[in-house]
């Protein structure tokens, strides 16, 4: 299993199974959001963010996103969220975001 980090812009092959060897892992119970659909990073307080791809890390599977509006720490550590400037967030990390949550 590959441990360097690595962007997809697919959804990779992976599964549920934790204790897995030989595939990427999902952390969640949910399915792996769409790019373009909007989560929620709760690692850190960061916020409700836009999923602009995949990238793979120590055998998991995240998803890149945009943060909306960042908390300060975040802008001042990272510098401004862009496409280039993604943040990677595992599956443990993100709830995807509702439909009640998108209404203004």
């Amino acid at each position: 299993m590959n441990n360097d980090f690595q962007r997809h812009e697919t959804v990779p092959p992976y599964t549920r199974n934790l204790a897995a060897t030989d595939q990427l892992k999902w952390s969640a119970e949910f399915e792996v959001p769409a790019i373009g659909a909007d989560i929620l990073i709760r690692i850190n307080n960061i916020g409700r963010a836009k999923v602009v791809g995949y990238a793979t890390l120590d055998g998991y599977l995240g998803v890149m996103s945009m943060p909306h509006e960042p908390p300060p720490w975040w802008v001042r550590q990272n510098g401004p969220p862009s496409l280039e400037n993604s943040a990677l967030a595992f599956g443990a990390e993100i709830s995807p975001v509702t439909s009640k949550e998108k209404a203004p």
